[in-house]
């Protein structure tokens, strides 16, 4: 007997989710990290390595990047070479992981009931982060699949040795995809030590490590290995939680991941509620509370922040949680307690259906990046010069023109004293740079205001639209 819906409701709402995801990912809107990322691909593609004219300047990366999110960016090159680099096929990885999580979420709880497996990929599925950030050329829906892929094997493997060493091997690779996996490697290492022994957990330790050394391959090969440890350093991405002030700052305000919007506070909730109704259910050594609550401990240690991406690192095991919680125990409590929970996921669905409209919304609102690129070049005729741009400005032109990142710029003035404008173009004639467009969305980028003076000194402005402004160097 049903406890939330029947299947057929199921079905409904999953193939309604699954629909409005699709729509968002039709025209999905450029995000600057798609740039960033496609970026490091792009040259590994062209060049066999890691580089970053981007950011040129920054800790040598215009030389070698040896600081970067290693398996996510081999992946992605093999994905862009046969794709081709546009910003539709650079968001491909991040579908592709996320399909990969909903298909082990769905298989995971091997005996369970229909309607948990149903319940778990609702969840899944609704989660606004994910609706948000699954079309995204970010590393979390890899690093998240192949954690939780680490915690199906040590549930669904023959034999405990194929569980220890399977589990192990993809823990590694998720923490080869996103330092962040390490935060499974810790969790995958306690859990076993609690359920089996320290010693199949030291060879889980062993092996996983082993795979994560693979981070240091690239600078090990090319005798650069103090210049890798000076990028991570000084990379802006991880120097901030590299001091004990800064860690245990982030730590205090660990709560936050979990409630940065509606988009994650929405499951935290449930996961709460079903923690307090039903905790005369809880067992220490059940092995999705068990893992959730040492992931959870594990990422408070290791993270080095609480950015809302950061929630899909959590997402299969909060939606599992929840599944078998409800299925398993409501049907034990009041009724009013199982029409409050069937109402709790209606809201929970709403809430998803809002993100996917906002969402759906920002992709026609916003211009498509290839084509605005294009309508800036036509006014930018001169080719292969230096060029201060926007990261998107990567898609379609990076051929065609030196770009340096206006996330660069950012960096400078957030590190130092603020950067002026009239520094900011001094510096940019310095430099011989050729053209300068601003970013009126600021997407992570230097300001250059929309009631900036139309001459600046040696720059005219010759283009200004709602997105961008176009300043071409025209000395007096």
């Amino acid at each position: 007997m049903a406890v939330l819906f029947t299947i057929r409701v199921y079905q409904i709402l999953v193939t309604v989710l699954c629909v409005a995801l699709a729509v968002s990912f039709v025209g999905r809107a450029e995000y600057f990290d798609d740039a960033w990322f496609a970026e490091e691909a792009y040259w590994l593609i062209h060049t066999g390595h890691v580089r970053s004219e981007l950011f040129r300047g920054l800790n040598g990366w215009e030389n070698r990047l040896y600081v970067f999110h290693k398996l996510f960016i081999y992946t992605q090159a093999l994905l862009l070479s046969v794709l081709g680099v546009t910003v539709a096929s650079s968001k491909v990885i991040g579908v592709l992981f996320g399909t990969v999580g909903l298909v082990l979420v769905w298989h995971y709880p091997e005996k369970a009931a229909r309607e948990q497996r149903w319940l778990a990929i609702l969840l899944y599925l609704g989660c606004g982060t994910l609706i948000r950030y699954v079309c995204l050329d970010r590393p979390e829906t890899m690093c998240m699949a192949l954690g939780f892929a680490s915690f199906f094997v040590m549930q669904r493997a023959t034999t405990l040795r194929k569980q220890i060493v399977g589990a192990a091997l993809l823990a590694g690779l998720s923490a080869l995809t996103h330092l962040n996996g390490l935060a499974y490697i810790l969790a995958g290492a306690a859990f076993i030590l609690i359920r089996n022994s320290w010693q199949w957990a030291t060879l889980f330790g062993m092996v996983s490590s082993l795979i994560l050394s693979l981070f240091l391959a690239d600078a090990l090969y090319d005798g650069q290995l103090p210049t890798l440890f000076a990028q991570f350093v000084h990379d802006p991405a991880t120097k901030s939680g590299l001091t004990f002030a800064s860690k245990l700052t982030v730590m205090a305000g660990y709560h936050e991941q979990f409630f940065h919007s509606e988009n994650e506070a929405a499951l935290s909730v449930l996961v709460l509620l079903c923690l307090l109704v039903f905790r005369r259910h809880l067992r220490s050594k059940q092995p999705v509370l068990l893992y959730t609550g040492l992931l959870i401990s594990a990422f408070w240690v290791v993270s080095k922040g609480v950015a809302d991406v950061y929630f899909l690192l959590f997402l299969p095991w909060l939606a599992l949680l929840v599944a078998e919680f409800a299925v398993q125990y409501l049907p034990q409590q009041p009724r009013w307690q199982q029409q409050t929970g069937r109402g709790l996921v209606m809201g929970y669905l709403l809430l998803a259906g809002v993100q996917a409209g906002k969402v759906i919304a920002e992709n026609n609102r916003l211009p498509n990046t290839e084509a605005q690129n294009a309508r800036l070049a036509t006014v930018m005729p001169v080719h292969h010069t230096d060029v201060i741009a926007p990261l998107s400005f990567f898609f379609g032109q990076m051929a065609h023109y030196r770009i340096r990142g206006l996330t660069y710029y950012l960096m400078l003035s957030e590190k130092g004293p603020a950067l002026s404008l009239t520094a900011f173009f001094e510096m940019a004639r310095r430099d011989r740079v050729l053209y300068i467009i601003s970013d009126h969305q600021r997407n992570a980028a230097y300001n250059i205001p929309t009631n900036a003076p139309t001459r600046i000194g040696d720059y005219q402005r010759v283009y200004q639209d709602q997105w961008n402004s176009v300043y071409a160097w025209q000395p007096k």
